[in-house]
């Protein structure tokens, strides 16, 4: 979620000369970087989401009610209702590009000058 909100990460893109010397680098940034950093900016929530994840021991299952509350508590402190938001993001891509790609081509057949014989 961070990553489509700020659009990259902290340890995105980092050098290494070779594969495990950029896991390393990787790994000392995502370390490096607090929470604090990571989710500043941004509501509080998910701060508090990002602390649970990493509270959470290897094979614990999640409480995602509490997961989805701190969200849902987000979305209300923000006055949205999550049942009529517009999630664009859900619409298929292709689909759309195709349409546009329809509508041109009627635009275009439709002016099409007429040729003199």
């Amino acid at each position: 979620m961070l990553y489509f909100l700020r659009g990259s990460l902290p340890w995105q893109n980092l050098p290494g000369k070779n594969k495990d010397e950029k896991y390393k680098n990787i790994k000392k940034k995502k370390l490096e970087t607090s929470l604090d950093t990571l989710c500043k900016g941004y509501p509080i929530e998910f701060k508090e989401y990002m602390e649970y994840c990493r509270s959470l021991k290897f094979e614990e299952d999640p409480d995602y009610k509490y997961c989805v509350s701190l969200f849902d508590k987000c979305i209300k402190k923000a006055n949205l209702d999550s049942k009529t938001l517009d999630f664009t993001w859900k619409q298929n891509r292709l689909s759309k590009d195709k349409e546009a790609l329809k509508m041109s081509m009627r635009d275009v057949i439709q002016k099409k000058p007429k040729l003199d014989k």
